[in-house]
């Protein structure tokens, strides 16, 4: 027995919509962008200080700097609450759920802060 089937046409549209890739990356996007962004970087080509604001910058952290680090510091009573309010808490999810991932969580964590701190010179 031979079956034969035949189909009276496309069951889809044979017109496809444009990608968003081509939608948004288009030459006439390119040419708003470019007009945009050509003027900005003209001026900054011409006036680098400006641009860059290298000379006139002043950092108003820096008078709180020696406070954060007597605060958050290495030796400072803050982190060695943290580390133990991080014990604890790591400590009791442990005894609610069983899971050891909750104990070893909380050590990842404190090791992830001191990096951290390290990092950013407290």
């Amino acid at each position: 027995m031979n079956a034969v089937l035949s189909v009276q046409g496309n069951s889809f549209s044979e017109e496809t919509k444009p990608s968003f890739l081509s939608r948004v990356f288009n030459k006439k996007t390119a040419l708003k962008v470019t007009k945009a962004a050509l003027p900005l970087a003209v001026l900054a080509s011409f006036f680098p200080d400006v641009a860059m604001a290298t000379t006139t910058a002043t950092d108003l952290m820096k008078s709180g700097d020696t406070t954060v680090k007597g605060t958050f510091g290495k030796s400072s009573s803050v982190v060695k609450w943290v580390v133990l309010a991080e014990v604890i808490a790591g400590g009791i999810m442990y005894m609610m759920t069983k899971n050891v991932k909750f104990l070893f969580g909380f050590a990842i964590i404190s090791t992830f802060i001191t990096i951290g701190m390290s990092v950013a010179g407290y």
